[in-house]
Parts: structure tokens; C-alpha cells; sequence
């Protein structure tokens, strides 16, 4: 199988390239970098069978008109996109597979199914409050899992929370998201619900990029060969726990 890496300069995208070459399911690794100098149009790339993409949303245009164009599976991991990028998204997978996560950590996906539950039970008596923590070079705040989380918890209330990021005194209707850019911290998640007299945690750690690399392969050995459509890590997740 053939795969395309989006972003193959920077360090995720870089270090999944790498572990594409070493990995015998693939034949031929290429990648693709708006920083290279010597970069050429992606609309001129050779067919492949997966693209990766750990890039910016401005390329999204671009990416979604290759995939369409050439029928490819097409693994997004980059966050931040408006509502009209979104949209042009959701309509993309008319025409071929995507598999769109905020976060291919497997851990998170245990967290996100633990967190539909708890949710239901915990509705009236406690405050919920998300706080994340990530390196000081990352751009967007709160970050796509924080977000990811907090949509997780309100799907699962009767009556949804008013999500807010601020540093201020939050209501027992608001979830609010707390985001700290410090140091080289690589991700950690952490959802409290606060009671009376008791409180609630439950927290992911990162301790290496490597697992959101080699989500990201999964992710792509799983979509090749797929009908059109919106996949997910939940999708990824139960067809392992069916293996």
C-alpha cells in the first residue's frame, strides 16, 4: 500500500513518516511539506492509497480535492477548522472514507466512552470542569480533545452545560475548559466533577508523541478499502475489540 504523509516536516508528521517506512504493510512512503522548498503542487502527487494528515487547516482545500480526485482514504488529525472547512469536511465523505479524530491516543477513547456514562449519573449533584495542559508551541486553545471531551459530556446530559473558556467563577450550568501552554508538556486531559465534600477525576497523560503516531496508522491500515463515509476512533476501537 502506498500512503501520503501531509505536513512530513513537522514533528508528528515527520515522525509518522518515519514509522511508515519501517513499517512492511506499506510499499512506498511519500510526504508533502509547504515548507519545502523544493515542494511540488500536491494536485501533481501520484495516486495513493491513504492520505495523512497532520498539517494546518488553510491546506484542507487542497487535501480534500486530492483525495476526491485520485479516491483516496483520507486520515485527518489536524484541528482548528472553521465551520465552513468542517462543512466542506462533511461533504467530502460523500465520495470517499474519512477518519477525523482530535486525538489518536486510544487512552482518550477509553476516556470518551467512560465519560458517556459517569455523565448521566453525576448530572445534578456536581460541578464539571476540564482542564488541559500542552506544550508552549501549540497554537489553538482549548485544544480539539478538550473540546472533543467537553461535547462527549454534554451529549450525555439531559440538560447540555453552556461551555466556556475563561479564567473567571464558572455557574453550575457552565463546563468550563482551563488550557495551560507550558513547557514541553506533550497532552494531558484531566475532567473533574466537583460535589459536596467530593471530588471526581478522571485524567490522561501523554507521555509521547509516539502514541498519537501509531493511532494514526491504525487508523489509516483501517480505512483502506472503505465505503464513503465518517469514521472515527470509536469505529477503530470496536472493530480491535472484536479482532
Amino acid at each position: 500500500m502506498k500512503a501520503l504523509v501531509i505536513g512530513s516536516l513537522g514533528k508528528m508528521g515527520s515522525l509518522i513518516k518515519q514509522l511508515l517506512i519501517q513499517d512492511s504493510f506499506f510499499s512506498e512512503v511519500l510526504g508533502y511539506d509547504i515548507n519545502d522548498e523544493n515542494h511540488q503542487l500536491l494536485s501533481e502527487y501520484p495516486k495513493v492509497d491513504v492520505v495523512i494528515d497532520f498539517s494546518h487547516p488553510s491546506l484542507i482545500t487542497h487535501i480534500l480535492s486530492y483525495a476526491k480526485k485520485n479516491k483516496t482514504a483520507l486520515v485527518i488529525a489536524t484541528t482548528g477548522y472553521s465551520t465552513h472547512e468542517q462543512e466542506l469536511i462533511e461533504d467530502a465523505q460523500k465520495d470517499i472514507p474519512i477518519f477525523m479524530s482530535s486525538n489518536f491516543s486510544f487512552g482518550i477513547e477509553i476516556v470518551t466512552q467512560a465519560l458517556k456514562h459517569i455523565s448521566k449519573w453525576i448530572e445534578h449533584d456536581f460541578d464539571i470542569e476540564i482542564i488541559e495542559k500542552h506544550h508552549h508551541h501549540k497554537i489553538d486553545a482549548p485544544s480539539g480533545t478538550a473540546i472533543h471531551l467537553a461535547r462527549t459530556i454534554n451529549e450525555a446530559l439531559k440538560s447540555p452545560k453552556n461551555v466556556i473558556n475563561e479564567h473567571k467563577q464558572a455557574h453550575s450550568t457552565d463546563l468550563a475548559i482551563h488550557s495551560i501552554r507550558s513547557g514541553s508538556i506533550v497532552g494531558e486531559h484531566t475532567v473533574m466533577f466537583a460535589g459536596n465534600d467530593e471530588i471526581i477525576e478522571i485524567k490522561h497523560t501523554a507521555q509521547s508523541k509516539s502514541i498519537f503516531a501509531y493511532g494514526a496508522i491504525k487508523a489509516a491500515k483501517y480505512l483502506i478499502n472503505r465505503k464513503p463515509g465518517y469514521y472515527t476512533m470509536e469505529d477503530l476501537t470496536k472493530e480491535n475489540s472484536h479482532e
